[in-house]
């Protein structure tokens, strides 16, 4: 007796490494059915939870990164005018060092409102200080003009 095969039949595909139809699920036991049905949406919402957690996890990071770096920046400027003012004081520049004080003070504000920021967006995460706040620096009012 000879038994014709398709040469397309599922078997001579598995054996070539070849998919099999997914017909696999029509194979499962009710109980493993049903528990794949459950765990599936369990799975897909943890999984969008995480990758939610991640993002803002990330905007969190970058946006302190954007302050650190600002602050950094700020802080080698206030060293810098600190030199000058201790030069100009020592050449008996009274006036140029007046306005290094100035240029300092201003620094010191400026490093006060980005370390703020730094603290709220630590707290309360990247929402806390939009990029308006990040670009620009409260106004200051009482200001002394740096050349006088």
């Amino acid at each position: 007796q000879v038994v014709l095969r398709s040469p397309l039949s599922s078997s001579s595909l598995a054996r070539r490494g070849v998919g099999v139809p997914a017909m696999w699920l029509f194979d499962l036991s009710l109980p493993a059915l049903l528990t794949l049905l459950v765990a599936a949406p369990a799975a897909l919402y943890f999984a969008v939870s995480f990758v939610r957690w991640f993002l803002r996890w990330r905007r969190k990071c970058q946006r302190l990164d954007k302050i650190n770096e600002k602050y950094e920046m700020l802080r080698s400027v206030r060293q810098d005018a600190l030199y000058h003012y201790g030069w100009a004081n020592s050449r008996g520049d009274f006036k140029e060092a007046e306005g290094h004080e100035a240029h300092v003070e201003e620094i010191d504000r400026k490093l006060q409102v980005l370390k703020g920021q730094y603290e709220a967006v630590e707290a309360r995460g990247a929402e806390a200080v939009n990029d308006v706040a990040l670009s620009t620096f409260q106004v200051v009012t009482d200001e002394r003009p740096k050349d006088k």
